[in-house]
């Protein structure tokens, strides 16, 4: 599992409502989530998702990171 992933579900967030706090396109945050799309770990995506998360713009790129749960 991806840390974009975990923050999302310990923040009771569905993929689509991260997505639109974050202003991605519809299906982004799962596509990021699954690994079907990996935006650069210092790229607007990945900057407009940690601040929709409430986490640092530093820890943007963590986001890609593999977690165990």
């Amino acid at each position: 599992m991806r840390r974009l992933q975990a923050e999302r579900e310990r923040r009771n967030l569905t993929k689509k409502q991260l997505g639109e706090t974050a202003l991605l396109p519809l299906g982004r945050v799962g596509a990021i989530e699954n690994g079907r799309a990996t935006p650069p770990r210092d790229g607007v995506e990945l900057r407009r998702l940690a601040l929709a998360l409430g986490l640092p713009l530093e820890e943007a790129g963590a986001l890609l990171d593999e977690v165990t749960t």
